[in-house]
């Protein structure tokens, strides 16, 4: 039970919902639950309906996406030691990408506490990934860092199914057997295990189109290593 929520005093039945979407989905207790009203308030609301008197959301989004990067960063650091640059990169993508962040907030029920005018609030559900981000930067201002890096997890893991955003991979070996085939051209993988000075191991692969070399790639595993020369092929070729 939020003892919190049972003796907080609220100006308005909004400002209560708003306490509570912070508490009940980040498992956190706001301590300035203006900084919450300000990230629910789109700027058309802050423009249209308080004639530029209030603060929009697009500080704490800006602030918030930055928090996000960092958190999910965080993450993806801490439980893929061996991962490179690039493969980090492209998992981050996929889990702060605008689509995840709508689909999240419309989970939350973050649209219905949004703040818009009147012609915003058609929009609201693709804007609702923006509110989203301010909520972090929001929590970021009012708990700091570590409480906030906790708490976007615990949103991400809630809302997200985190493991396919993972794992999602763009097929982009079977796309170019595809284009060979069109082509009516071989293609041949030449994949090979490398280490670095310190050990780690890595896999280089090169991808012919006959025996012209069509692009190049590494990863961590062999089927990464393929996958990364497939991409440049792909984009050496110009089939999108």
């Amino acid at each position: 039970m939020n003892f919190t929520r049972l003796f907080k005093k609220f100006k308005t039945e909004r400002d209560r919902q708003i306490f509570d979407l912070i508490s009940d989905t980040f498992g956190v207790s706001p301590k300035e639950l203006s900084l919450y009203i300000t990230a629910l308030r789109h700027k058309s609301a802050a423009k249209n309906i308080y004639n530029g008197n209030a603060a929009s959301n697009e500080r704490l989004e800006f602030l918030g996406d930055a928090v996000l990067d960092a958190a999910v960063a965080d993450y993806l650091f801490d439980k893929y030691p061996d991962a490179e640059e690039g493969e980090m990169t492209k998992i981050k993508s996929r889990i702060v990408s605008r689509d995840n962040l709508n689909l999240m907030a419309r989970k939350m029920g973050v649209p219905d506490l949004l703040e818009t005018d009147a012609q915003a609030a058609r929009a609201k559900d693709s804007i609702a990934g923006n509110a989203l981000e301010a909520l972090f930067g929001a929590m970021y201002c009012d708990l700091g860092y570590p409480k906030t890096r906790i708490a976007t997890m615990r949103a991400l893991n809630r809302y997200t199914d985190l493991e396919t955003l993972e794992y999602e991979e763009a097929d982009f070996k079977s796309r170019l057997y595809e284009e060979a085939h069109r082509r009516k051209v071989d293609l041949r993988f030449d994949t090979t295990p490398h280490s670095t000075s310190g050990g780690d191991k890595y896999f280089v692969s090169t991808v012919f189109f006959d025996d012209q070399m069509a692009g190049k790639g590494k990863g961590s595993s062999k089927k990464r290593a393929e996958q990364s020369a497939a991409e440049a092929a792909l984009d050496n070729l110009n089939v999108k």
